[in-house]
C-alpha cells in the first residue's frame, strides 16, 4: 500500500511539473552581441525619463556602434490608444528597421498626460513623415498599422505576450544578456552590465 502511494505520489508530481507553463527566458545575445531588451510603452513617463536621460548615451556608447542589439518590447498597457503607438513602431520596425529608435523618439518627445488620449493617427503619421525614408516606405508604414491583422498588429500582441510570458509588472523593466537591470534610470547601471 505504502509503495503504491508514493508511486501515485511520484506520478502526481512529474503531472505537476509537466503540465506547469514555465516563462520562457530572456535572450541574452542577438547575432553574438549582448541583447538590451528593454519593455515599455510610450505613454509611460517614467519610460520617457529613460528615453531622455538614459538612450542618448545608450546610443552614443553601445547602439550606434553596433556593439549590442537592442529591442523595445511595447507593453501598450496604459491606455487604449497605446496599442495605436506600438503598431505603428512595429510597422516601422518591419519597412524601415534603422528608422526604429529614431520613431521611439518621436513618440516620447510628444509624450503628454499618460491619462488622456493622445496617441492618435494623426500624431503618428506626423512622426513618420519626419523620418529620412521615402514616401512610399511612409505610405506602406501608415497603411500596415491601421490594418487590422495586419503585421505590425501581429507584432503588437506578440509584444504584449511577451511582457505576460517574462511576469513585467512594470515600466521600464530593462534585461541585458538576460539579467534585469537593477535601475533603469542609471546609465552606469547599464555600463556594468554590459563591461561584465
Amino acid at each position: 500500500m505504502k509503495k503504491l502511494i508514493g508511486i501515485i505520489a511520484i506520478l502526481t508530481i512529474i503531472f505537476i511539473y509537466g503540465c506547469s507553463k514555465q516563462p520562457s527566458s530572456i535572450k541574452a545575445k542577438q547575432d553574438g552581441k549582448p541583447l538590451i531588451v528593454m519593455y515599455g510603452d510610450f505613454k509611460c513617463p517614467y519610460c520617457k525619463k529613460v528615453e531622455d536621460k538614459v538612450m542618448p548615451k545608450l546610443r552614443n556608447k553601445y547602439i550606434d556602434k553596433n556593439k549590442v542589439k537592442f529591442q523595445y518590447v511595447n507593453l501598450a498597457f496604459i491606455g487604449k490608444d497605446s496599442i495605436i503607438g506600438s503598431r505603428a513602431q512595429q510597422a516601422v520596425n518591419h519597412y524601415a528597421p534603422k528608422y526604429s529608435l529614431q520613431f521611439q523618439k518621436l513618440m516620447f518627445e510628444h509624450q503628454k498626460d499618460e491619462d488622456k488620449k493622445w496617441i492618435t493617427h494623426t500624431l503618428i503619421d506626423k512622426q513618420i513623415d519626419k523620418l529620412n525614408i521615402s514616401n512610399k516606405t511612409k505610405d506602406k508604414i501608415k497603411a500596415n498599422y491601421k490594418t487590422k491583422n495586419s503585421t505590425s498588429w501581429k507584432a503588437a500582441e506578440k509584444d504584449k505576450k511577451l511582457g505576460k510570458e517574462h511576469h513585467i509588472k512594470q515600466t521600464p523593466t530593462v534585461f541585458i544578456e538576460g539579467k534585469k537591470v537593477k535601475d533603469p534610470y542609471d546609465f552606469s547601471s547599464y555600463q556594468k552590465l554590459l563591461e561584465e
